[in-house]
């Protein structure tokens, strides 16, 4: 293991075999030990994507939050300006259109009003057929994405893709007129964002994918 001294400014590093977590209101320089780990996830040899490293300052290790969202899937969010660190998911739910997201391949993925895709009941659905889709981007702030789904005309098979890391964090078959509650951990979700699809069992019904306005995150 290779080592190499440093002062840092400690503001958000959690502590290894610790109590509890490090979360002053004030920061402090300190001389740490940049360590150079290897790592094993559920018993796996693991490479993170994270690539800042743990440091040892008085014999205790710490790790940063990057490195334990990744590791753990607990989203954890540092406000630095009231110096508070808050960990899981958010008491309040934040509906998906109050972050970036975008509709791709024109109108075969957009909002819309047709009375058969609201049923009367909302004055807006999200709306993807064919080969459309759609692109959500939560930017690590939250731990949870819950999509409220429904098809119709016909079943079909939903994707959820990272466009980070190119990985299916999730795939499931719906089946026609029924409402689907997927939930979808977003903790790692960072810049490409997330891609939502629909592949139809049979294209030629027309089949589409609703997404109910009460999905959101937390």
């Amino acid at each position: 293991m290779r080592f190499k001294k440093a002062g840092l400014l400690l503001m958000a590093f959690l502590m290894v075999g610790g109590t509890g977590a490090y979360a002053a209101t004030k920061s402090k320089t300190v001389q740490a030990t940049v360590s150079n780990f290897k790592y094993v996830l559920n018993g796996s040899n693991w490479i993170p994507q994270s690539k800042t490293q743990p440091v040892v300052i008085n014999g205790q290790t710490y790790i940063p939050v990057s490195l334990a969202k990744e590791a753990t899937k607990t989203n954890i969010t540092v406000d630095s300006k009231s110096g508070k660190m808050s960990f899981g998911e958010k008491l309040t739910k934040t509906p998906l259109d109050k972050e970036k997201m975008i509709y791709h391949t024109g109108n075969y993925a957009a909002l819309t009003r047709d009375a058969k895709y609201t049923e009367g009941k909302n004055k807006e659905v999200s709306l993807i057929n064919n080969l459309g889709f759609i692109e959500y981007f939560p930017d690590g702030k939250y731990q949870t994405m819950i999509l409220d789904l429904k098809l119709f005309d016909g079943s079909g098979k939903i994707i959820l893709k990272d466009l980070e890391t190119g990985n299916q964090v999730q795939t499931l078959f719906l089946e026609e007129g029924k409402i689907e509650q997927v939930e979808v951990n977003v903790t790692n979700i960072t810049g490409k964002g997330i891609r939502l699809t629909m592949e139809a069992e049979n294209y030629s019904k027309g089949t589409a994918l609703v997404v109910l306005p009460t999905s959101h995150y937390k």
